[in-house]
């Protein structure tokens, strides 16, 4: 009788998306809840073990061992990620630090003779050189690298982007976001946005024009302190021009009401997606429309169990990864082109 492989796992950044553990009902027969972080994923793969963490907070180390002792009683602590890589001899590695840290580590990561794949969260990184580096090392190692934009994962999403792909409501022709909360930061959180136009769009960007929040007329490139202070990374508004004609509106606020969703237009109807339902919207004419919610699908590994799995199917398997460094590259672009836009009087600027 085979087995399959066990494969080890470290993480380095131990925050909530790193190490959060869910909490489980209590008196009642539900189990393993949504794993909304690396460990929680690592933990509910049944092919997975936490050989080891690192973090610079002796806190956060602490934390990990009173949190996950049970799981994990023999997980190796660090306050290096070098020793830990050379100590542990991982198969895959999380990048969990703060957004501008992430190159280094992921090179040195995929440098690491052990080391297959990269879970690295989003966005993969701050400027265009760090994303091109971490993609070249990814290569020449041949180690896959998967950045954690979660709604890449997520059914709905993906049920969305199939019915625009059957042709069902003709072609897509716009695609709009708006993005609510008092953290809507274009670095920390409009990445997810901006990513997931692109999921819907399947088309190089071209062009975009934008402005910032009012105040940061100085944020001419990241300057953020990784995502912990809303006021140090601007909410942004601008447009996105696509090579294969989808124009793109993305749009957020930072206001006391969270949430966010796409409005995705195409010639016979129109798709309204978020984390929260699926509506397909048809207009039978100026003061008839039709709203009809469709059912995504239950899977037991979306997000970033999802994530886990896939790269674990991808190895073992082959073919290609939903969330890649050049999709993620992509993004930072977009980004980092409204920096540009605004600071130049929110002109036309080409994508990078």
């Amino acid at each position: 009788m085979s087995t399959q492989p066990t494969y080890k796992a470290v993480i380095i950044g131990l925050t909530g998306i790193g190490a959060r553990r869910p909490t489980e009902p209590g008196g009642l027969p539900l189990y393993g809840g949504a794993p909304r972080s690396h460990a929680a994923a690592y933990h509910q793969h049944p092919r997975t073990e936490v050989v080891g963490v690192c973090d610079i907070r002796p806190e956060a180390l602490e934390n990990f061992q009173r949190d996950w002792g049970d799981v994990w009683p023999n997980v190796n602590c660090y306050t290096d990620y070098q020793a830990m890589l050379a100590a542990e001899q991982p198969d895959l590695v999380s990048v969990v630090t703060p957004d501008h840290l992430h190159a280094d580590i992921t090179v040195a990561a995929a440098a690491q003779p052990s080391v297959r794949a990269i879970l690295c969260e989003k966005p993969i990184a701050t400027t265009l050189a760090d994303a091109d580096r971490m993609i070249a090392a990814a290569a020449q190692h041949d180690v896959l690298l998967s950045i954690e934009h979660t709604r890449r994962w997520a059914p709905q999403f993906h049920a969305a982007r199939e019915l625009i792909r059957s042709g069902e409501l003709g072609p897509l022709r716009s695609i709009t976001v708006n993005m609510y909360s008092p953290r809507s930061m274009l670095f920390r959180n409009g990445t997810h946005m901006v990513d997931m136009i692109g999921f819907f769009a399947e088309a190089e960007p071209q062009w975009v024009f934008a402005e910032l929040e009012e105040g940061f007329d100085h944020f001419t490139e990241y300057k953020s302190d990784g995502g912990h202070d809303p006021a140090t990374d601007p909410a942004a508004t601008a447009y996105i021009h696509y090579a294969n004609g989808v124009r793109a509106i993305y749009h957020s606020v930072k206001v006391t009401m969270p949430g966010s969703q796409f409005e995705l237009l195409c010639d016979k109807g129109r798709i309204e997606v978020s984390d929260r339902e699926l509506v397909v919207v048809r207009g039978e004419s100026h003061y008839a429309w039709s709203r009809t919610t469709l059912p995504a699908g239950d899977y037991m590994q979306t997000h970033q169990l999802g994530a886990v799995a896939e790269l674990i199917h991808v190895l073992e398997q082959g073919g290609a990864l939903i969330s890649p460094g050049a999709a993620a590259r992509q993004a930072v672009a977009i980004m980092l082109a409204m920096l540009q836009s605004h600071a130049a009087g929110n002109v036309r600027v080409n994508v990078a």
